[in-house]
C-alpha cells in the first residue's frame, strides 16, 4: 500500500485522485482489535488459532454475521499473532464497516509450529488446508457468528490456490470467492519452492494431480473472481488461463480482473484502489445481496 506520504508532492500538495486513493486504502486506526480465538483442526487432534474481526458499528447485533474469510494457508506464513499489524489491514476494517465478519484462520502447514504441523501439507498440497478452513468456519457457525449461508474466502497468491480450492473442494461452506494470482497446478510453479513439500512431479504424480484446482473444477457452484497481473514474474498468468480453460469446459462461471501493467504484488496505488473496489462489491453483491 502506498501511505500517505509516498503521494504528497514536493510543494505539499495532494492531487485529489491520489487523495481518493488514499481514502479507499486507509482506515482509522482506532478500529478494535480482533479476539483471538482457538479450536480443534480437522484431525481433531491439533489446535488451531483464529482471528475474529466482528463488524462495526452501533447496531450490528451479535450475530450471525455474513462472513468472509482471509487466508493464505502455506508454508513459511503465520497470520494469526498477537500484534498490531492485525489489526492495521486497511481492507479487513473497511469488510468490517460495511457490515462482514473477517476471520483469519492458521491451517496446518503454516509456519511457527513445528515440523509436524508444517508437515501435514507433504506430498499432498491443498487438503488439509482447506479441512482446516472449514473447520475455522464450522467453529464460527457453532458460535453463532458466521451466517452458514453468507460466508466467502478471498487471497493472493498460495491464498489464490487455497481461495479456488476452497469453493472447489468445499461448495458447502464457501458461497463466494476472490482469487488473486493463484497457482493453479504445481507443476507450473517454481521448483526450488514446490520441491521441497511435493517432490518432483515424476516421484509424485498423484499428489501433483490430486492437488491441482482442475482436478477439482466441477465442484465449484458459488461465485468465483480471478485477479491476476500480466506481467506477474513468480505466479506467471498461465495458472490463470489453465483454470479458466477447466472452468469452459466444466460451464462454470467465472469473473476475470486483469492488471496488464502489474505484477505478483501490485504495485500502483490507482491498480490498488480498483481491486479493493472491485472486492467490496463483489462481496456486498453475493454475501450481502444474496447469491
Amino acid at each position: 500500500m502506498r501511505k500517505i506520504f509516498d503521494i504528497v508532492h514536493s510543494d505539499g500538495s495532494v492531487s485529489a485522485k491520489e487523495r481518493a486513493t488514499v481514502n479507499v486504502l486507509n482506515t482509522s486506526s482506532t478500529s478494535p482489535p480482533p479476539e483471538i480465538v482457538t479450536f480443534p483442526a480437522a484431525d481433531k487432534k491439533t489446535k488451531l488459532y483464529g482471528a475474529v474481526f466482528r463488524p462495526l458499528g452501533d447496531d450490528v447485533g451479535e450475530g450471525p454475521f455474513p462472513t468472509v474469510v482471509y487466508m493464505y494457508g502455506g508454508p513459511h506464513v503465520q497470520l494469526v499473532r498477537n500484534y498490531w499489524r492485525i489489526t492495521s489491514v486497511p481492507r479487513i476494517q473497511n469488510l468490517r464497516k460495511q457490515g462482514f465478519l473477517v476471520f483469519i484462520c492458521d491451517n496446518r502447514g503454516g509456519s511457527r509450529r513445528g515440523v509436524e504441523f508444517e508437515g501435514a501439507i507433504h506430498l499432498n498440497m491443498g487438503s488439509a488446508e482447506v479441512e482446516d478452513q472449514v473447520a475455522g468456519v464450522e467453529y464460527l457457525v457453532e458460535q453463532k457468528l458466521a451466517d452458514p449461508s453468507r460466508v466467502g474466502c478471498y487471497g493472493w497468491s498460495y491464498g489464490g490456490y487455497m481461495t479456488c480450492l476452497c469453493l472447489a473442494k468445499a461448495p458447502k461452506t464457501f458461497k463466494a470467492g476472490l482469487s488473486g494470482a493463484p497457482v493453479t497446478h504445481w507443476d507450473g510453479y517454481d521448483t526450488h519452492y514446490t520441491e521441497r513439500y511435493m517432490s518432483t512431479p515424476q516421484a509424485n504424480s498423484v499428489g501433483y494431480d490430486t492437488s491441482s484446482v482442475m482436478a477439482h473444477v466441477k465442484g465449484m457452484t458459488g461465485r468465483l473472481m480471478l485477479v491476476h497481473g500480466l506481467i506477474d514474474e513468480n505466479v506467471h498468468f498461465r495458472h490463470t488461463a489453465r483454470l479458466i480453460n477447466a472452468l469452459i469446459e466444466a460451464q462454470k462461471e467465472y469473473e476475470l480482473v486483469l492488471l496488464p501493467n502489474e505484477r505478483h504484488s501490485p504495485r500502483s496505488a490507482e491498480t490498488r484502489a480498483y481491486i479493493e473496489k472491485r472486492l467490496m462489491e463483489f462481496f456486498k453483491r453475493n454475501l450481502l445481496s444474496g447469491l
